[in-house]
């Protein structure tokens, strides 16, 4: 109760802090949902451009020969520090009706790259007016549209997800700032949280505030939640729709 009574007498004191569109975007951490959207754009367009390549030899194309005259594997290593092959094989050949060849490197599958040798001749693919779009193995393309576009749409639905979320607790932090009761409330608790971002260790403030209701902040960096202790008073903003509160130094 005198923690009541005094944020009461302190209250008028406070000054509402202006709402900022960026500020409020970046400090919700919104400004991440353009990961996935990104994400899913790309390969989209990664899809919708493999789909035109397939389509296009499907409609114009024509079988033709060509010899294999260069392998290669390439090692990558993932994100897990595993090993990664990639197959291809460089070939060439002469379309019907044109007097220079074409040379081209294409990625393929194992078992594609394991049953021929240098010299060896395959069947080809080729747009017959455009023979420099070619491929060895069209079903590869067909998994290539199919990869691209569920990848793709992941991120889509990822990124339409995440505009909800992201613009439900917006409009909550911007009822808070603009309509939203300012009150004091006293820290209980700060609490180490599993995750951390550029491997630095993050943590969320509990507190009550004057009217007696418990709250939590976002997750927040050492340096501002590490120079509070419990039974510091800080300012928070309460929504005035579903009584969330945020505190003031995170908007």
């Amino acid at each position: 109760m005198a923690f009541a009574r005094a944020c009461a007498k302190l209250s008028p004191m406070m000054q509402r802090k202006p709402l900022s569109y960026p500020r409020l975007i970046w400090r919700l951490g919104l400004v991440w949902l353009l990961a996935p959207l990104v994400f899913g754009l790309l390969f989209t367009h990664g899809a919708l451009t493999t789909l035109a390549e397939y389509r296009a030899l499907q409609r114009d194309g024509v079988q033709g020969e060509t010899q294999v005259i260069a392998k290669e594997v390439v090692r990558q290593q993932d994100s897990d520090g595993d090993a990664q092959l990639s197959y291809y094989l460089t070939h060439r050949f002469r379309p019907e009706g044109y007097t220079q060849t074409i040379t081209t490197r294409q990625r393929v599958d194992r078992g594609v790259y394991l049953g021929v040798a240098e010299g060896d001749f395959l069947p080809v693919t080729y747009v017959w007016n455009q023979p420099e779009r070619n491929t060895l193995d069209p079903k590869r393309d067909m998994f290539g549209v199919v990869f691209f576009g569920l990848a793709g749409a992941i991120g889509l639905l990822m990124a339409l997800g995440g505009a909800v979320w992201g613009w439900g607790r917006m409009a909550s932090a911007r009822r808070a700032l603009l309509h939203g009761e300012v009150r004091e409330a006293r820290v209980s608790d700060i609490r180490k949280l599993r995750h951390t971002v550029n491997k630095a260790a993050r943590y969320r403030v509990i507190w009550q505030d004057a009217a007696g209701e418990s709250g939590h902040s976002l997750p927040a960096s050492p340096n501002l939640a590490l120079g509070l202790a419990p039974g510091d008073v800080i300012v928070v903003y309460i929504d005035p729709l579903s009584g969330r509160g945020w505190w003031q130094k995170q908007l």
